[in-house]
């Protein structure tokens, strides 16, 4: 009855006001334009089409989270062809997105999209487009689903890794395109790596005999952990809700692995993706024949001994085939050998259990770095490690701690010596101090970030979670507890408690080049992550290379002329769950983030590529495969050619040291063309010293009497400076910010 309900309402809707588009197979819409040629991009890119399709996905299986689309979540849903009952192969599936937008120009999922189960006949209206060179119909508007009828759910087709993908998992595209978007079932294959990342997601590689390789994605919920937190209002799980996905060990063996297909393109098509990709849908995809041993819930006590304690190391360890034949601890304080050498000892099982294990690693002086991974083996020897370590991996991957006299510094936070660039302490409660470099005030970034101003690497962390954050000010210093999670690969402390210290200080930008491509390739940018960054040419200026990179990010280089590869993203005016950056800087890529993705507290002025600038601060983000510079507010932007409002500029409630010292000291005029005064509340002589943002000192001055010191900015650039004022006795009263414009 809902079938032949939703077809007699939707059918003369669908007739009258979608009959002038063409009516094609998936089939027809799938052919490549070139594929001799390496071009797999459908002929009809770009098109508006209807075509009848069975339903492969049920609707509220998909879990793609998306701050773009009205509730978060953005459906995908896999058809095939209904030619020869819907059996895969042949160019026949396709991944619908089922969302549209709405007349206020937000995108929304269509109502119907989510009542969907596999079997369901549909005639689907939509845009055909591709992303990492997988096909997709997008729907037209709010009616562009008609349920026609049902079938049985269609059934995979067994296909053999080696048609998709060869050893170094480099798309095949003369046997692989064809089931791009279908249904089909991988036999006899390997796990050789498990990639866990944000939010309780889980992918992983699979090998077949050959060694011809893909990665199992997660599309669906089918994939998700515990940990992850389900934003499909229309999900099996339902909101608020887990996955309940156990993550494969390195080793392990599946009888059968189904799903359905995606491209994400590499080799000739000139992608860097993983090539195709499986994405199983149901909790009955994955069919293990045997398994090595899941070492789980690893713990450290103390998670930051000193050099008066030793390091308590436990592991649950158990064998879901079997039993644990043995367990093995390898660890060295020697930071120069191999894990190879490590020292080897056994993990005892603690007194009365059975999966238990335990093992103590003796105290080391302070500074010591000490390193160990576990080793475990089943009654059939099938081995696993901790840290999980790919198999044919030369050498074991591990985890190690810095014993600390003092307590964690964000630099041990932050520095990781694992091969997924992971914070060591990924899931433990820690506790840094740091000065506060952005705030959640207003004329500021919006979030909390935190630096270690006696590190220059590794020193800045971003902070989330706690309404308290929202009372920090910039320049403040504070104690941060919380625990250390990874999103995308950035690093952030989940704050459950903050300690004021009342004390303050200025943190200087580090200056970077947004041209360094060297450093972009090779990953040594991730010491700058989340510090106070100044991109800067010395002797020349900074450009905006690409004035709309997409997604609200713009390019910035040393030369105009330069690509991706030797330019730098900036991003403002966007905050959402993806996107986290100020909403008082003007400079933008479009007028349309004054409204999307949170609403700009100031006017949008548009990027150009005829635009410079003298230097750009910000905080130095990473996401998604991409460095990124976030401004805090529009006086990070220095000199740019083009107006913007200085006067929108953070007022005095946004550094604490302005809020102690707004009562005793006076700037006039702020900003300055030429002279400007300092005048203090008390009468006494003080001294004065401007600075610029990278620390160096500019001019400096004494009052002989008290109350009153002028300096002659005539000579200065515009930009921002700092200056720090002392009593007679060389103590600090007040850090201000002067602002020279001409």
């Amino acid at each position: 009855m809902r079938k032949l309900l939703f077809s007699a309402f939707f059918a003369l809707t669908a007739l009258s006001a979608f009959a002038q588009y063409p009516l094609v197979s998936i089939s027809q819409i799938n052919q490549p334009t070139d594929l001799a040629a390496c071009n797999d991009t459908s002929i009809y890119q770009n098109d508006t089409v209807r075509t009848v399709a069975v339903v492969v996905t049920d609707g509220g299986l998909s879990e793609v989270a998306s701050s773009s689309v009205i509730g978060g979540n953005r459906p995908f849903i896999f058809i095939v062809d209904t030619a020869n009952g819907g059996i895969p192969g042949n160019y026949n599936g396709i991944e619908m997105m089922p969302i549209y937008q709405n007349s206020q120009g937000a995108f929304q999922p269509l109502s119907i999209a989510t009542q969907l189960i596999a079997g369901d006949i549909i005639e689907v209206t939509g845009i055909i487009s591709s992303f990492g060179n997988s096909n997709q119909i997008s729907t037209l508007d709010a009616n562009s689903i008609t349920l026609i009828g049902s079938q049985n759910p269609p059934v995979s087709a067994v296909v053999p890794l080696s048609d998709f993908n060869d050893a170094n998992r480099v798309n095949q595209l003369t046997t692989g395109e064809p089931y791009e978007g279908s249904y089909i079932e991988l036999q006899n294959v390997t796990v050789t790596t498990v990639i866990p990342f944000g939010g309780g997601r889980i992918s992983f590689d699979v090998a077949d005999g050959n060694g011809n390789t893909m990665n199992i994605s997660d599309r669906f919920l089918a994939q998700r952990t515990s940990a992850h937190t389900v934003v499909n209002p229309n999900s099996p799980a339902g909101v608020g809700n887990q996955g309940s996905f156990v993550p494969p060990v390195p080793g392990t063996f599946y009888n059968t692995l189904s799903g359905v297909i995606r491209h994400s393109g590499n080799g000739c098509t000139g992608g860097t993706g993983r090539g195709y990709e499986l994405n199983p849908f149901l909790d009955n995809h994955y069919d293990v024949g045997y398994a090595p041993p899941f070492i789980d819930q690893v713990d450290r006590d103390p998670v930051v001994p000193n050099d008066q304690q030793a390091a308590d190391i436990s592991a649950v360890i158990v064998d879901s085939d079997g039993t644990v034949d043995s367990v093995f601890i390898y660890w060295t304080a020697d930071a120069t050998i191999s894990p190879s050498n490590f020292t080897k000892a056994p993990m005892a099982l603690a007194i009365g259990s059975s999966e238990d294990y335990e093992f103590t690693i003796p105290n080391h002086p302070n500074g010591t770095l000490v390193r160990y991974y576990i080793y475990a083996e089943d009654d059939q020897q099938n081995p696993s490690y901790y840290p999980s370590t790919p198999l044919n991996q030369t050498e074991p991957n591990f985890d190690f701690y810095t014993v600390r006299q003092d307590g964690l510094t964000i630099a041990d936070v932050q520095f990781s010596l694992s091969s997924n660039g992971d914070s060591p302490f990924l899931g433990k409660e820690v506790k840094v101090k740091g000065v506060v470099t952005a705030s959640a005030k207003n004329h500021d970034l919006g979030y909390v970030y935190i630096q270690d101003p006696m590190a220059t690497e590794y020193a800045g962390i971003a902070c989330i979670g706690h309404f308290g954050l929202a009372d920090l000010y910039r320049n403040e210093w504070v104690e941060i507890t919380g625990e250390v999670q990874e999103s995308f690969g950035f690093t952030q402390i989940a704050v459950t408690n903050i300690r004021r210290l009342f004390s303050h200080d200025t943190i200087m930008p580090i200056t970077v080049d947004p041209s360094d491509s060297v450093a972009q390739a090779n990953g040594s940018w991730e010491k700058y992550e989340s510090m106070l960054v100044k991109f800067e040419n010395p002797g020349s200026k900074i450009y905006i290379s690409d004035d709309n990179a997409g997604f609200g990010d713009y390019r910035v280089a040393t030369d105009p002329s330069f690509g991706n590869g030797k330019s730098t993203r900036v991003l403002a005016g966007r905050q959402s769950n993806t996107s986290v950056s100020s909403l008082w800087v003007q400079l933008v890529t479009d007028t349309i983030y004054e409204n999307t993705d949170g609403t700009m507290f100031v006017s949008a002025v548009t990027t150009s590529d005829t635009m410079t600038m003298d230097a750009i601060v910000g905080l130095f983000y990473y996401g998604f495969s991409n460095y990124r510079l976030l401004p805090r507010a529009n006086d990070d932007i220095i000199g740019l050619n083009a107006a913007i409002d200085m006067n929108v500029t953070h007022p005095s409630n946004v550094s604490i040291e302005e809020i102690q010292s707004s009562t005793q000291v006076s700037i006039f005029p702020n900003p300055t063309n030429t002279i400007f005064h300092i005048e203090t509340a008390f009468n006494a002589p003080f001294s004065a010293v401007v600075f610029d943002l990278n620390g160096r000192k500019i001019m400096e001055n004494t009052s002989s009497n008290g109350g009153r010191l002028s300096f002659d900015a005539s000579s200065l650039a515009n930009g921002v400076y700092v200056l720090k004022i002392a009593n007679d006795a060389g103590e600090l009263i007040s850090t201000q910010k002067v602002i020279v414009r001409k």
